[in-house]
């Protein structure tokens, strides 16, 4: 939402005058002197007013910005390779259970989905080579920390065109982060390091439930049990959590999405209370932290529902903005 829309939003929804608002925006800006600019106080005077000038929204996005512990992940991609069914035995039903693995790639990586059970079959109707749309699809992390895509039961999978998804490259992209001032973060599906103060935080629906074993996710079924995809019964499941906010350094803003540790870490919350799900915890620990300042490593993406670069989060920690933003600017300056 650009800056006219939200403080016409707010407007609509309180009593203020748009010229209220505006003045408000001012003394924001005033009262952090120049560390916050005037989209980061926009969302501090939202705040106060209570008016939610975020909204959720499902993109596609490219495989490098693809992290564990996502939910509603849509992507489009070619098929690699499709692997050979492998058998189980369910211990708890006494009968065979299957999952098969395909990997996936585009133009900036690729990651494996594991289909489990009945979803196997969707191996039968595709071919290597195949560029595929995949929506309401989930991550967890395997064995080796990296990204895998699940099925869930809201997922689909269906054949994409030819011109949709672009010719796999064989290169890797770089890990290396780029240290920039937020303002200079303006390319998607690149590693960036950025320095600011958090001015609003999003904690309404922050968890998911997961198997406490696997890490897979659990949905609750018409008897009331929770259930992984491929049938597992699960008694007691975990919360994972997934929240974002907005950084600004002064130079600009920029939307942080933070999931499990990074977001446990943003919050001050332990593992224990992530797997308890306590929701009113999570709002009281995401207003506290509201002014903090962090260091934010990350993958660019683009939100289209923001219509703007978004940087998924695998590192944060709490900095001393003022000092490293006068860093950056002498080592910019020399």
């Amino acid at each position: 939402m650009s800056s006219d829309e939200i403080i016409e939003k707010i407007a609509e929804q309180t009593e203020a005058s748009e010229e209220e608002i505006s003045d408000e925006v001012e003394e924001k800006m005033d009262e952090f002197e120049g560390l916050v600019s005037e989209e980061g106080a926009l969302h501090l005077v939202a705040k106060e007013y209570g008016v939610q000038v975020e909204k959720e929204g499902n993109k596609d996005l490219e495989i490098d910005n693809i992290v564990p512990d996502m939910r509603k992940v849509n992507i489009k991609a070619r098929v690699l390779s499709i692997l050979d069914v492998n058998t189980f035995e369910k211990e708890e039903e006494g009968e065979d259970g299957k999952v098969q693995n395909i990997v996936l790639g585009d133009d900036t990586g690729t990651v494996r989905i594991s289909l489990w059970g009945e979803q196997t079959k969707i191996a039968e109707k595709i071919e290597e080579g195949d560029p595929i749309h995949i929506t309401g699809a989930y991550t967890i992390e395997d064995n080796q920390g990296n990204p895998e895509i699940r099925l869930g039961d809201e997922s689909q999978v269906a054949i994409a065109d030819e011109d949709e998804v672009p010719e796999v490259s064989s290169g890797s992209s770089s890990n290396s982060a780029s240290e920039v001032p937020i303002s200079e973060v303006a390319t998607e599906n690149a590693q960036f390091k950025v320095n600011g103060m958090l001015v609003a935080m999003y904690p309404s629906n922050p968890f998911y439930r997961v198997d406490p074993e696997t890490g897979d996710t659990v949905r609750e079924n018409d008897d009331g049990e929770y259930v992984t995809d491929e049938g597992k019964e699960v008694e007691d499941p975990d919360h994972k959590l997934a929240i974002s906010g907005v950084l600004d350094d002064g130079t600009g803003t920029v939307r942080c999405v933070f999931f499990g540790e990074q977001a446990r870490k943003v919050l001050e919350i332990d593992e224990e209370t992530e797997k308890q799900g306590d929701q009113d915890r999570v709002e009281q620990a995401s207003e506290k932290v509201v002014g903090k300042e962090l260091e934010v490593e990350g993958r660019t993406g683009y939100n289209d529902y923001f219509d703007q670069i978004e940087i998924m989060v695998n590192n944060v920690e709490q900095t001393d903005v003022k000092n490293q933003i006068e860093e950056l600017v002498n080592i910019l300056e020399a």
